[in-house]
């Protein structure tokens, strides 16, 4: 069956084979200068990726009814009909990443499918390009699913009377939604977190592919051209399909990645191409998110550098000479396990013209709240970013 697939990520040449179960555009991610008065010397990068949701609380919920939570969640639902069809739920182990599914009549065969990252927020989850992809094959349910993705769609969850739980999809009326039964195979991997902690390394044409599995979150890298290209972002298995929604990237890959992942560790993608893995374990100390949250300095070459992590996810990386600004990267950023890593969509333009990285990864050793840590990352530029960090000292 040819499957197809639309996002918000764009394709390049150098695109990871893993990738190929999605297609995109041509174009390129490019920079754009900023003009807002004074910061006409920083330049804004734009760079398609799955971002977060945000979902807005909603005030106006019908009378006996609350916003849903995760817990009131199965692992799989049915919606009722749409698409001329039954439409299917999944949250799979509710680490953020959910899917909409409609399967094919005669095979029972998944045909369509929608996946997103959310923070289910109030019951809410935002459905569209700017968080999720979607794939499927050219069947008249399965092109009625993906207009709805690309107009862009929300599902918002209610409780009623604590026992019934309903849906609303676009605002309309809430209804309930059942249990879905979804059939699982022996020699398929059916839950997510069985890979939590896991490193596959898959033979490819070209060499290998090192893919790392924290809870919820991946990391894949492959060596191309004696460069490293790699992708992070959030993962789930859900009715057996592994998905994943890159977020950082050093190289513009497809939005999305479905496959099966078999009990002995072959990854078989809905496209049609597989690899052969080796299971290892993927050994790493967890770093406490929060505990980065804050500043942290460095000297480095006669320059005073600033790290500033957000709770927002939001970041900057600024260095000064005396009170001359040398460098100033921002973004946003995130840590999996012990990997940091950081997405820059502003940064200081340079004399010479050229663009500063787009997205950066690292490891964290070392980490203590109370004194600092070591970012062994791989970010080229010049200035050279520092790889020790301190927390500031005040008078």
């Amino acid at each position: 069956m040819n499957f197809k697939a639309k996002s918000a990520v764009f394709t390049s040449a150098i695109a990871l084979s893993m990738m190929l179960a999605a297609c995109g555009s041509d174009d390129n991610s490019s920079n754009v200068e900023r003009e807002e008065g004074s910061s006409s010397s920083v330049e804004e990068t734009s760079s398609s990726s799955v971002e977060e949701s945000s979902s807005s609380v909603k005030s106006d919920l019908p009378k006996g009814t609350r916003a849903a939570t995760l817990d009131d969640l199965e692992k799989n639902l049915s919606l009722g009909e749409m698409f001329g069809t039954e439409l299917f739920f999944a949250a799979g182990a509710k680490q953020g990443v959910f899917s909409l599914w409609i399967l094919d009549d005669e095979s029972n065969q998944e045909v369509g499918w929608i996946v997103v990252h959310s923070d289910f927020k109030d019951g809410v989850i935002e459905i569209g390009m700017k968080n999720g992809s979607y794939m499927g094959a050219e069947t008249e349910n399965a092109n009625k699913m993906q207009e709805f993705f690309e107009k862009s769609g929300k599902l918002e969850f209610v409780v009623k009377d604590e026992k019934t739980l309903q849906v609303s999809i676009n605002g309309g009326d809430y209804k309930d939604v059942e249990k879905a039964k979804v059939p699982v195979s022996s020699t398929t991997i059916s839950d997510g977190t069985q890979l939590q902690g896991v490193k596959l390394t898959c033979k490819t044409d070209d060499g290998q592919q090192v893919y790392s599995f924290y809870k919820g979150r991946y990391l894949v890298e492959e060596t191309v051209d004696k460069k490293t290209v790699w992708s992070a972002g959030y993962y789930d298995i859900e009715r057996s399909h592994l998905l994943m929604l890159p977020v950082f990237y050093n190289e513009d890959v497809y939005s999305m990645v479905s496959a099966s992942v078999s009990s002995d560790y072959e990854m078989i993608f809905d496209a049609g191409d597989s690899q052969k893995c080796e299971k290892t374990k993927l050994d790493y100390k967890d770093v406490d998110r929060e505990a980065l949250v804050g500043e942290w300095v460095a000297p480095e070459d006669g320059l005073d550098w600033t790290l500033t992590f957000k709770k927002s996810g939001d970041y900057s990386v600024e260095a000064k000479k005396g009170r001359e600004p040398a460098e100033l990267k921002s973004g946003i950023w995130d840590i999996y396990g012990n990997m940091l890593f950081l997405k820059n969509t502003t940064c200081k333009k340079r004399d010479d013209g050229t663009k500063c990285t787009t997205a950066v990864k690292g490891s964290i050793e070392g980490f203590d709240a109370e004194k600092g840590f070591t970012f062994n990352h791989d970010d080229p530029d010049s200035p050279a970013v520092p790889k020790t960090w301190t927390l500031p000292q005040y008078e």
